[in-house]
């Protein structure tokens, strides 16, 4: 038959098996274009092969046959799709700048506006006095995490917050909160809520006195930019010693944020124009 093609061709032109072509089917994402009575032999026509295609495309994105239902659903309209996408962006471009600062192998540090989500947070207050001690206070953390039965956020990193009134990392023994984020339907009494806001954000890449070089100049840039702070600072280990133990300190890579009052988009474009540069070290 003209323009109507085998379940055979369809599954070599696509490099998918006919269960998964059954398997769409079944979920309401595809009918053949016509079904041979006498032999039961299914026929697609292009429009069918362009949509395997399409949906296959919505897999590689990271996204579902459920996301793909609901997208055909919607009329390729649907809000819950588009913060999944967000989210997905957000992530793979925090990556790739993780990454790109790691194979330019230059220590410097990154300036940035952005939004903070929100969190759950199971956490505890430490002190210490090394990056050694601080790492051992997260691994004893996140082994309780483990413990509990909780389930960590995979898309965020573990981070801590700086309680002393400046923010600024003291030799001597400092005071700081580790926190584990957690899948938010772990909330329960022995976990704290974290609201998404508003930060302006250091990311560095070098060792330990590169870290305590950025929270200079992020003080110092927050000052320039007259910003006003609304929480404490949070150092987040991108790449760090819990991350992989096959990292050393010169290659870790963190991000020090500073809650800010909340500003506009206007504004925030018109601040990470002036403030999205790299500093070289």
């Amino acid at each position: 038959m003209k323009n109507l093609f085998t379940i055979g061709q369809v599954c070599k032109c696509c490099s998918i098996s006919r269960s998964t072509i059954l398997r769409l089917e079944d979920r309401g994402l595809l009918s053949p274009a016509h079904i041979d009575e006498n032999t039961g032999y299914r026929y697609y026509d292009i429009y069918n092969v362009t949509k395997v295609l399409h949906i296959q495309m919505f897999l590689e994105m990271g996204l579902t046959y459920d996301d793909a239902y609901l997208y055909y659903m919607s009329n390729g309209r649907s809000p819950e799709i588009l913060a999944s996408l967000e989210s997905r962006i957000a992530l793979l471009t925090r990556a790739y700048e993780e990454m790109k600062l790691r194979m330019d192998d230059k220590q410097h540090l990154q300036l940035e506006i952005v939004t903070l989500p929100e969190y759950v947070c199971y956490q505890k207050e430490f002190k210490g006095t090394t990056w050694s001690e601080k790492y051992r206070d997260m691994y004893e953390l996140f082994g309780e995490v483990i413990e509990k039965g909780y389930r960590p956020l995979i898309s965020e990193r573990l981070f801590t917050i700086h309680k002393h009134d400046d923010g600024q990392e003291k030799e001597g023994e400092n005071t700081y909160i580790c926190c584990v984020p957690l899948e938010p339907s772990c909330a329960d009494d022995n976990t704290v809520f974290y609201p998404s806001c508003t930060a302006i954000s250091m990311l560095c890449y070098g060792n330990e006195k590169t870290t305590i070089k950025a929270h200079a100049e992020l003080d110092e840039k927050i000052r320039t930019l007259g910003l006003k702070p609304t929480g404490c600072k949070r150092g987040i280990g991108i790449v760090s010693g819990y991350t992989g133990k096959e990292f050393s300190q010169e290659n870790y890579v963190s991000c020090i944020a500073v809650p800010i009052e909340d500003l506009s988009k206007e504004e925030i474009d018109r601040l990470n124009r002036s403030v999205s540069i790299k500093i070289r070290l």
